[in-house]
């Protein structure tokens, strides 16, 4: 038992000295990241970039840092190293929405508007709606081609007419278990009529009366 409350003792020391030696370093980041961006502001990009660096080499899974690395670069003109920055930034949170726009921007201005168009459809669909850069993801996508409401509007039909289809699946499978006296299964067929709730009101009313009908029995 008194092994067993060292070894206890030892892990909790442990692990709660690395929770604390970690936030200095995320600190110490934080302080390099802040001052890159000051140099970038008034135009000191190697200096912005050196101090980048430093943030991402103490603390790997900084985000942030390595979307302003993609920025920094970009304003160099080395677009190939911002897109591996701005993928670097994604790769280490998906819902960090910033390397997303620019990545659409990039795209843009290599030409490669197939990617351009796709990401800027994830920063359309990640955002909150009347969100500045969510309509700015909307405007680049309306001037590409795309228009994701319409798109969306597409999908919600294709979805209503799958359900549609399902509905008279089922609805058939309970009208023939009906037939062959499968009480059960034809009550379990038509309450997925129900479910699916098609557009089609006669197919949904007749799928109730049956259910009603046959909960009764």
């Amino acid at each position: 038992m008194k092994n067993y409350f060292i070894l206890s003792l030892f892990f909790l020391i442990f692990f709660s000295g690395e929770a604390v030696s970690s936030s200095p370093v995320k600190e110490q980041a934080k302080i390099y990241r802040e001052e890159g961006y000051r140099l970038q502001k008034v135009g000191d990009l190697e200096g912005a970039l050196s101090y980048y660096l430093k943030a991402v080499q103490i603390d790997p899974l900084n985000k942030e840092a390595y979307n302003d690395l993609g920025v920094v670069y970009e304003a160099m003109g080395d677009l190939d190293k911002a897109e591996q920055m701005y993928l670097k930034a994604i790769e280490i949170d998906s819902d960090y929405l910033p390397p997303y726009a620019n990545l659409g921007f990039l795209y843009e201005k290599k030409n490669h508007l197939l990617k351009a168009i796709f990401y800027w459809k994830e920063r359309y669909n990640r955002g909150k709606k009347g969100e500045y850069w969510t309509e700015t993801a909307y405007k680049h996508l309306l001037k590409l081609g795309v228009d994701p409401k319409l798109e969306e509007e597409r999908k919600e039909r294709r979805r209503r007419l799958i359900r549609l289809q399902q509905a008279k699946v089922h609805f058939n499978l309970g009208f023939k278990a009906l037939g062959k006296g499968l009480y059960k299964k034809a009550e379990e067929e038509f309450k997925t009529v129900i479910d699916l709730n098609p557009e089609d009101e006669m197919l949904l009313e007749d799928a109730k009366r049956y259910y009603e009908i046959l909960r009764s029995w």
